[in-house]
């Protein structure tokens, strides 16, 4: 029972720490009580390799029902 209370913890202490990023650093603000924590997620996050949202196919990507049904055939 108490690795299940830990584990719910470890949970609920990720879920903060998202949350504060997606709040504050993700929109380039400082947080409020602890400038140091944003700075350091910002830092971490810049570190990590993103996907360009630009850098995308040069025609949006249909998943119709049609091409669906295509692949699967394919792949049979």
């Amino acid at each position: 029972m108490g690795a299940i209370v830990v584990v719910l913890l470890v949970a609920l202490v990720l879920a903060a720490v998202v949350m504060l990023y997606a709040a504050y650093p993700y929109r380039g603000e400082d947080t409020p009580l602890a400038p140091m924590l944003g700075r350091a997620m910002r830092r971490g996050v810049d570190s990590l390799p993103t996907l360009d949202p630009e850098s995308g196919p040069e025609r949006p990507v249909s998943l119709s029902r049609s091409m669906v049904d295509a692949q699967a055939e394919s792949h049979r």
